[in-house]
């Protein structure tokens, strides 16, 4: 690929900027979603509930005007009977413009047509209530009372429905959302974690392998091994710029020791023959002058090669130490989601224990009102006991009676005892039987209670069950949060190492530069050197003895490289 190691590093990371901008998209147009529910929950469900709760309020005062104004004959209990009626028929349409359902609709016409029934009959029950009083309590149990209770009923079962068939579906929908936002985007955060771990991965390992095969070769051409492998990089970015400079570095490198090892030789000659001829001398000096030149002007082109170089290598360091910053931020990203998944983890514990404190007081309630129906039903026993003492006490009473009455004026105090006797004994079974209605009402709601308690601690186990689940979840989560910030640190640390290499390789090529630097500038000195030998022939013998130790150290120095 044709991209430079910025492009690598801007891409990947704007790839994985929009899986999290798709993840929060994704979250916020649920959440809207939600919302939403929660907005026709209250604007619409809840306000038409309450009309209707309304409606049924001014039926009731409707009824108790009524029964005022039969009862007294007041003129205002029938204003205010009017004024009723037009405030249920307002409830009915401002529920109109709320509603959204055709059930509701027909119940809200319904209700405004029974309302307009009970209004016309009631004119008819008043108008009539000063002839016939009876005749008008009649009308009124026949006409007004049915349409009241049709009225009351429709009311009720319109709330009803709105409760469970709006409300609650509503509220499960909205539930289900909620899941799913909370899902949903852990998957997406997750894969885009996955991806840019591995691609920091990759890249470091591309980036990693190129400088370690191109710090290889700097260190031989340092050792003064010119013989170097071509490095083959398939990616063109910076680092392959940088090794093709480095390459045509070496190639200026070699061409330059082979001019100066020639040169040398042919300056080595030429002051050897100085002493013999003066115009072999000039003439050798020429050479050597323009031989000179061209070595520092040699020079001075790889003197700017290598600081083209130098440049490279350290924007090479500047994109490795943006990398360095990089990983540290998502290490510390990476930190912070573990510290949230540890607290979210807490809160969750938090209320599994919570809902196991619920679960375990339902259960000692349902024990104990178990043990009160037991009770109640001893108690009945009981009951039936003394009732049936109750019974035969009576039965004695009634013969003691008889045997008085037979005995005449003898059993008459006996016959008294034996009436009260009698008295109380059916004044206990009279009390026994209303103790046995009560204890028969306190076992149905006893039943009732342990039924509803029986619902409860289904929903508490299911309570306790969900947040167990969502607390292995939690777990889940924060494990795998904390197996990935060590990768990621350990990934800032390569980096770093990385970056630390590159900084080698750049004053590698600096001291390289100011070497080639330091050959231009003695180069110069050997230039001016050889025009004051041209200019006086009068120093020609020291300047040949001085050229020719010159030369004997340049040849020194080129022995030092392997061509």
């Amino acid at each position: 690929m044709n991209l430079s190691i910025s492009k690598k590093i801007v891409g990947s990371f704007i790839a994985i900027s929009i899986i999290f901008g798709i993840s929060a998209l994704y979250s916020y147009l649920n959440m809207k979603e939600t919302n939403d529910s929660y907005k026709y929950l209250l604007e619409n469900a809840t306000a038409l509930s309450g009309k209707v709760q309304n409606i049924e309020t001014g039926l009731a005062k409707k009824i108790g005007y009524l029964h005022g104004y039969l009862l007294y004959n007041d003129p205002e209990m029938r204003e205010r009977i009017d004024e009723t009626h037009n405030e249920i028929n307002q409830l009915i349409v401002e529920s109109r413009k709320i509603a959204t359902r055709q059930e509701s609709f027909d119940t809200l016409d319904k209700l405004e047509k029974l309302n307009a029934d009970w209004q016309a009959e009631s004119v008819k029950v008043m108008e009539h209530a000063a002839v016939n009083k009876e005749e008008t309590l009649k009308m009124n149990r026949e006409n007004i009372v049915p349409i009241s209770s049709e009225m009351a009923e429709t009311a009720a079962s319109f709330n009803e429905w709105l409760e469970q068939e709006v409300v609650k579906k509503q509220t499960e929908q909205t539930y289900a959302v909620s899941e799913r936002n909370m899902t949903l985007p852990l998957v997406i955060s997750s894969i885009a974690a996955m991806i840019a771990i591995a691609t920091g991965i990759w890249m470091s390992k591309n980036i990693s392998r190129s400088l370690e095969q191109l710090a290889s070769a700097v260190k031989q051409v340092a050792s003064g091994d010119l013989n170097i492998e071509k490095i083959k990089l398939k990616s063109k970015d910076e680092i392959y710029e940088l090794n093709q400079s480095f390459e045509q570095m070496t190639d200026n490198l070699k061409e330059v020791v082979t001019g100066i090892s020639s040169n040398a030789d042919l300056v080595a000659a030429s002051a050897e023959q100085l002493n013999s001829s003066a115009e072999q001398s000039t003439t050798a000096s020429e050479t050597v002058a323009t031989s000179i030149s061209e070595i520092a002007s040699v020079a001075e082109n790889a003197g700017h090669a290598l600081e083209k170089n130098s440049d490279s290598l350290k924007e090479v360091l500047q994109g490795v130490l943006r990398i360095s910053e990089s990983s540290a931020s998502v290490s510390e990203l990476a930190r912070e989601t573990t510290s949230e998944a540890e607290e979210g983890s807490k809160f969750v514990q938090d209320n599994l224990s919570q809902m196991r404190f619920i679960h375990k007081s339902v259960s000692e309630s349902n024990e104990v009102i178990t043990q009160l129906s037991e009770r109640s039903q001893e108690i009945g026993k009981i009951l039936d006991v003394i009732s049936g003492i109750a019974d035969q006490t009576n039965l004695l009473a009634l013969n003691a009676a008889i045997e008085a009455a037979r005995a005449g004026e003898h059993g008459k105090g006996f016959a008294v005892v034996a009436d009260e006797v009698r008295k109380l004994a059916e004044q206990s079974q009279s009390s026994t039987k209303l103790i046995a209605d009560l204890i028969a009402v306190i076992q149905k709601d006893t039943e009732q209670s342990v039924k509803i308690m029986r619902e409860v601690m289904e929903n508490a186990e299911k309570g306790v069950q969900v947040s167990t689940d969502t607390s292995s979840k939690f777990a889940t989560i924060l494990d795998s949060t904390r197996n990935i910030t060590p990768q990621i640190e350990e990934i800032t640390a390569t980096v770093q190492q990385i970056s630390a290499s590159v900084e080698e390789v750049a004053e590698s090529a600096e001291l390289i530069t100011q070497a080639a630097k330091q050959n231009s500038s003695m180069s110069g000195d050997v230039a001016a050197a050889t025009e004051e030998q041209l200019a006086s022939m009068q120093e020609i013998n020291a300047s040949s003895t001085s050229l020719a130790s010159m030369a004997e150290e340049l040849q020194d120095m080129v022995k030092r490289f392997k061509i």
